[in-house]
């Protein structure tokens, strides 16, 4: 029994309600959404459809509310004599709403960067210091099941945890509509579309396709080497555990420029003592996104990372006013930014 339908709160779980049309939509909170707020909820401000919003402070990828989460659903549904349903959310709650369609077939999914598996190596959950359980289905198994709603799951190729998610999954026998949305960005890819107006289109009706609006913005990737980022996923996963790596190999693994590649490459050249080549592959990759509409077009958070380990390496390669250089050149960039203006101000 739902205490209060409006809003609520269960053993963690908090949930706001609005009713509105047959079409029910049903958002799931990204990860350092604060109790008492809701991941997108202005995002769905204007629209008419019913609205459905979990958020879990804790961060913990809902894992246990499957219960309190379908009872809610469930009296939401009865609600707006829902006629159709659609789950949503980005990275925590891609996965969250994942769970929730597999448990839910009628469903239609969003999922933007989901976690393959929760608490594994690489994975936003292991971040947030969730350790994996041996007999916690992963997003194939959750995927994997016969399905009426249409399922979306939108893959990011410049993060290479989330590349690979998407290569392990074009990698299974997938059911009847499940489609992969490769695009040209980074984990923050909800941020990334919705400063280019594409998620406002998608989430006001939810008729038009998600794939056909990133292509005209040129974000889709329309042939995917899947195996290439396997291994870019892979490389990332071997560096990160203390390997070391063929540079030459790793730059020769895709002929475009992607953003987590060179990054990548240059903590690789860092490693090997090669300051100065590091410093080089991030400043070419800083040119290549101010000529480049949707690389300029990233979110600006993981767009100000690489002027500063730009700034870092030349600092600790003691180039002082070369440094201050790109400090005021990011500066200039990002004027908001207290960081950069700091740096700026003098060269010391």
């Amino acid at each position: 029994m739902i205490a209060s339908l409006s809003e609520g709160e269960a053993d963690g779980l908090v949930h706001r309600f609005r009713l509105g049309s047959d079409t029910l939509v049903v958002v799931f909170s990204q990860v350092r959404v604060p109790a008492g707020k809701f991941g997108l909820e202005r995002l769905f401000a204007g629209t008419t459809h019913s609205l459905l919003l979990f958020n879990e402070p804790a961060n913990n990828w809902y894992r246990g509310r499957e219960a309190a989460i379908d009872g809610v659903i469930g009296a939401a549904a009865v609600a707006a004599k829902a006629s159709r349903l659609v789950f949503y959310g980005s990275s925590m709650g891609a996965f969250g709403a994942a769970a929730a369609a597999a448990r839910h077939p009628e469903a239609e999914l969003y999922a933007f960067a989901p976690d393959f598996r929760i608490g594994e190596p690489g994975s936003q959950s292991a971040a947030a210091s969730l350790v994996a359980r041996p007999d916690e289905a992963g997003l194939d198994g959750l995927l994997g099941s016969p399905r009426y709603g249409a399922a979306r799951i939108v893959i990011p190729l410049y993060d290479a945890y989330d590349a690979g998610v998407g290569a392990r999954l074009a990698d299974r026998r997938l059911p009847d509509g499940l489609t992969l949305v490769p695009l040209r960005s980074s984990h923050e890819v909800h941020d990334h579309l919705y400063s280019l107006n594409i998620i406002r289109k998608v989430t006001a009706t939810f008729r038009r396709d998600i794939a056909v609006e990133a292509a005209t913005r040129g974000l889709l990737v329309q042939s995917v080497d899947w195996p290439a980022y396997a291994r870019f996923s892979e490389a990332r996963a071997a560096f990160d555990d203390g390997a070391n790596l063929d540079l030459k190999a790793l730059l020769g693994l895709m002929p475009d420029v992607n953003p987590g590649l060179v990054v990548l490459a240059a903590e690789v050249a860092e490693r090997m003592g090669d300051i100065d080549r590091a410093a080089t592959l991030l400043a070419e990759l800083d040119a290549a996104i101010a000529c480049d509409v949707v690389l300029s077009g990233l979110a600006k958070r993981y767009l100000k990372d690489i002027p500063r380990r730009r700034i870092r390496l030349l600092k600790d390669a003691g180039e002082v006013a070369a440094s201050h250089r790109v400090a005021v050149e990011a500066a200039a960039r990002f004027p908001t930014d207290e960081g950069f203006a700091a740096l700026a101000a003098g060269p010391d």
